[in-house]
């Protein structure tokens, strides 16, 4: 037994894994630059709250965009409008991801950079 060495088996399971990216959940390429870690966290929470990643990954991806900028229950309104114009093909509402979204804001604000430079 040895080490698959087929190029297309490698290239689809290399395509796998980075499908799996914040990254590609934001509405354009390259629209936020998406922290280190912030990627494997919202996997290991979407696995941790038994969420499709296909539904979950637009609210990460919706988080990492409003973060600082809204809050909820105040920008409540603002950010359904914002989920069903970015939420791609999820199948979820926001009421069924403005949970995720603050799970999100919650890792965000402990992993700011700004906060490491006290600035």
């Amino acid at each position: 037994m040895g080490i698959d060495t087929n190029p297309q088996r490698f290239q689809s399971l290399t395509e796998a894994v980075r499908d799996h990216s914040v990254e590609h959940c934001l509405a354009y390429s390259g629209m936020a630059e998406v922290p280190d870690g912030y990627s494997r966290f919202a996997e290991d929470d979407a696995r941790l709250h038994l969420c499709r990643w296909d539904d979950v990954c637009p609210a990460y991806a919706l988080a990492l965009l409003t973060f600082g900028g809204y809050r909820l229950p105040q920008d409540d309104e603002s950010l359904e409008v914002l989920w069903d114009e970015l939420g791609g093909e999820s199948t979820k509402l926001w009421p069924d991801v403005s949970k995720t979204l603050r799970r999100g804001w919650a890792w965000l604000a402990e992993h700011d950079p700004q906060s490491w430079t006290g600035q």
